[in-house]
C-alpha cells in the first residue's frame, strides 16, 4: 500500500512538473511571437510566418514518430528490457540522422525556388529553413526517448531552456539589426539547444553499433500511420491559408493577414492544456471499456467557454488587443480578426475531438479530416478575390468539420470504436 502511495506521489509530481514546464515554455514562446510581431514589418512578419508554416507542416506529422517511440520505450523500460530500449533508440536515431541529411540536401537546393515563389528575398533564410527541416527528423526521436523513459525533469528543462533562449536571442539579434534573419536564427539556435539537452540523458542508450532487435515494421507503421495522417491534415487546415495567401497576394496584403493571424493563434492554442489533460483520461477509460464521451463533452464545454471569452474580449476591444499582440491595429486587420475569432474557435474544438478519437483508437474521423483539408486548399486556390474571402472559407470549413466530428461522437460506441487490432480495416476504408 505504501509503495502504491509513493508511486502515486511520483506520478502527481511528474504531472505538475510537465505542466509547469509546458506552461512556462508556452509563455516564453508567446513573448517571442509578440516580440517579432512588434519589431518586424508586416511584410517581414508575413514572410517569417510563411517559413514557420512550412516547418510546422513538415514537423507536425513527425510527432507521430515521437508518440510511437514513447509507447515502445515505455513498454520496454517498464519490463526492464533495457537492451531493447538501447536497440530501438539506436536503430531509429540512426535512421533519423540519415533522413535528416537527405532532407537538408533537398531543402538546401530547393530553397531558392521556394523563396522566389513565396516572394521572400532573404537568401540566408532558405539555408536556415533547410537546417530546421533536417532537425524535424531528429527531435521526435529524442523527445520520444525522454518521455518513454519518464525523464520528465530533462523534458521540462529542454522545453524551458529552448523557449527562453529563443526569446533572449531574438531580442539581441533584433536589437543589433539582424531583423528577419535574426528572428529565424534565434528559432534555429533554440531548437539546437533543446536537442542537445535532450541528447545528454539519452547518450547511454544511443550507439550506432548496437544490434537492432527484431521489431515488426508493419506493427510500427500501423501504429504511427493514423497519428501522422491526423496531425498532418490538421496542420494543413490551420497553416495552408497563410502559405496560399503569401503565394496569391501581394506582400502588403499577406502582411495584413499575418498580423490578424496572431489573434487566431492565441484562440487556437488557448485550450491546448485541455486536450493534454483529456488524452490520458479518455485513453484510460477506453482501455477499461468505459464510455469516455462524458469526458470529451466536458472538455468541449471548457474549451468553448475559454475561446468564447477570448473572442468576445477581442470583438469588444479589437484595437487594444491587436496593439498588444502586434503593436499595430490596421482597419483591415481588425476586420479579418473578427473572422479569425470564429474559424479558430471551431478548429480548436476540432483538435480536441481529434485527440479524443485518437485516444480511444477510433479512426473513422481521418477520412473526413483529410477530405476537408483538401477541400479547403482547393477552395482557397479557386476563390481568393480578397483576404476576407479566404477567411470566410476557413470559417465555413471549420464549422462543417466540427459538426461532422460531433455526429461521429453521437454514433460512437463499443462496436464503433476501432481498436489497433482492427486498424488495417480502418486504413482500407480510407
Amino acid at each position: 500500500m505504501i509503495k502504491h502511495i509513493k508511486n502515486l506521489g511520483l506520478y502527481e509530481k511528474n504531472i505538475i512538473l510537465v505542466f509547469f514546464g509546458s506552461s512556462l515554455a508556452s509563455f516564453f514562446n508567446l513573448l517571442y511571437q509578440l516580440l517579432i510581431a512588434h519589431r518586424l514589418s508586416p511584410v517581414d512578419f508575413a514572410s517569417f510566418n510563411t517559413l514557420l508554416s512550412i516547418f510546422i507542416v513538415i514537423s507536425t506529422p513527425l510527432g507521430a514518430v515521437q508518440a510511437t517511440i514513447t509507447k515502445y520505450i515505455a513498454e520496454f523500460n517498464t519490463a526492464g528490457k533495457i537492451d531493447k530500449v538501447k536497440s530501438l533508440l539506436s536503430y531509429i536515431f540512426s535512421k533519423a540522422l540519415l533522413f535528416a541529411v537527405i532532407m537538408f540536401v533537398i531543402s538546401y537546393f530547393a530553397s531558392g525556388y521556394i523563396l522566389d515563389k513565396l516572394k521572400i528575398y532573404y537568401v540566408t533564410s532558405g539555408y536556415i529553413l533547410a537546417v530546421l527541416l533536417a532537425l524535424c527528423w531528429v527531435m521526435p526521436v529524442l523527445a520520444g526517448g525522454i518521455q518513454g523513459l519518464e525523464l520528465f525533469k530533462w523534458y521540462s528543462s529542454s522545453a524551458i531552456t529552448s523557449s527562453l533562449l529563443k526569446l533572449l536571442l531574438a531580442a539581441i539579434f533584433l536589437q543589433v539589426g539582424f531583423g528577419f534573419n535574426g528572428a529565424l536564427s534565434a528559432y534555429l539556435i533554440a531548437i539546437l539547444a533543446g536537442a542537445l539537452i535532450s541528447y545528454i540523458p539519452l547518450k547511454p542508450y544511443l550507439s550506432f553499433s548496437a544490434e537492432s532487435k527484431k521489431i515488426s515494421n508493419e506493427k510500427l507503421f500501423l501504429y504511427i500511420f493514423p497519428l501522422a495522417v491526423s496531425l498532418f491534415c490538421f496542420t494543413v487546415l490551420i497553416t495552408s491559408d497563410m502559405l496560399l495567401v503569401k503565394y496569391f497576394f501581394t506582400p502588403d496584403e499577406s502582411g495584413v493577414y499575418s498580423l490578424a493571424q496572431m489573434l487566431g493563434k492565441v484562440i487556437l492554442f488557448l485550450p491546448g492544456s485541455i486536450s493534454l489533460v483529456m488524452f490520458p483520461r479518455t485513453s484510460g477509460l477506453s482501455a477499461q471499456n468505459q464510455d469516455a464521451r462524458s469526458t470529451v463533452k466536458k472538455s468541449l464545454l471548457y474549451a468553448v467557454i475559454l475561446c468564447f471569452l477570448a473572442s468576445l474580449f477581442y470583438n469588444i476591444f479589437p484595437v487594444q488587443v491587436l496593439k498588444i499582440l502586434t503593436g499595430k491595429a490596421l482597419a483591415e486587420t481588425i476586420y479579418l480578426g473578427r473572422f479569425f475569432s470564429v474559424s479558430m474557435i471551431f478548429f480548436a474544438l476540432v483538435y480536441i475531438l481529434v485527440i479524443y478519437f485518437l485516444s480511444i483508437k477510433d479512426f473513422r474521423f481521418i477520412k473526413f479530416l483529410a477530405l476537408f483539408a483538401v477541400l479547403q486548399c482547393i477552395a482557397i486556390i479557386l476563390f481568393h478575390r480578397s483576404l476576407v474571402q479566404v477567411q470566410f472559407i476557413l470559417c465555413v470549413n471549420s464549422i462543417a468539420l466540427f459538426l461532422v466530428h460531433i455526429l461521429l461522437i453521437g454514433r460512437d460506441g463499443s462496436e464503433a470504436t476501432t481498436k489497433v487490432s482492427r486498424l488495417p480495416g480502418a486504413l482500407a476504408s480510407l
